[in-house]
């Protein structure tokens, strides 16, 4: 805990503003443009669980980092979350997409979603290692560790919605 404290203290006011209302306006937006575009509650359910697992992966993520490995946590480690919410929204996106479109369809049911959601989870974990491989080949001490924590969060959060669909969609 003393990681976020100290890297709280660190930030200017405008900082923390800056990021406090990114993540509230996008735990708030999110849900909501799900709620008006898809009028489905479990949906609904389905995207507020999925940033919330974002952010507790994130963090724990970043806790294991600097404990584990008794890594400093820098600025670099600040784009971290932003990479995971942006791939958790394109995921999150996918889905919702694919639901909006199909939805009329006389033999759509929630498992043709599920389907659906684990190849686009496949195809981004495939998109998402090897950008991250191949980003990570040039690098070296912050920025490799920065790469290699941001690829493994996201794919973890990849695959925890694809938990949090199954189980909350049926």
């Amino acid at each position: 805990m003393e990681i976020f404290i100290n890297l709280w203290n660190n930030w200017t006011n405008t900082e923390k503003i800056n990021t406090l209302s990114l993540y509230l306006s996008l735990l708030i937006l999110l849900p909501l443009l799900v709620k008006i575009v898809t009028k489905n509650n479990k949906l609904v359910i389905f995207s507020i669980l999925s940033l919330l697992s974002s952010a507790l992966i994130t963090l724990l993520g970043i806790t294991f980092l600097s404990v584990a490995f008794n890594y400093t946590i820098t600025y670099i480690f600040l784009l971290t979350p932003i990479i995971v919410i942006f791939v958790n929204l394109l995921n999150v996106g996918s889905s919702i997409g694919y639901y909006q479109l199909n939805k009329k369809n006389k033999n759509f049911n929630m498992n043709d979603l599920k389907r659906e959601y684990i190849q686009d989870s496949i195809y981004l974990t495939i998109f998402l290692a090897l950008l991250f491989s191949a980003l990570s080949i040039f690098l070296t001490s912050t920025f490799l560790v920065f790469i290699l924590l941001s690829g493994i969060t996201s794919i973890a959060t990849i695959w925890v919605n694809y938990a949090l669909l199954y189980y909350t969609v049926k």
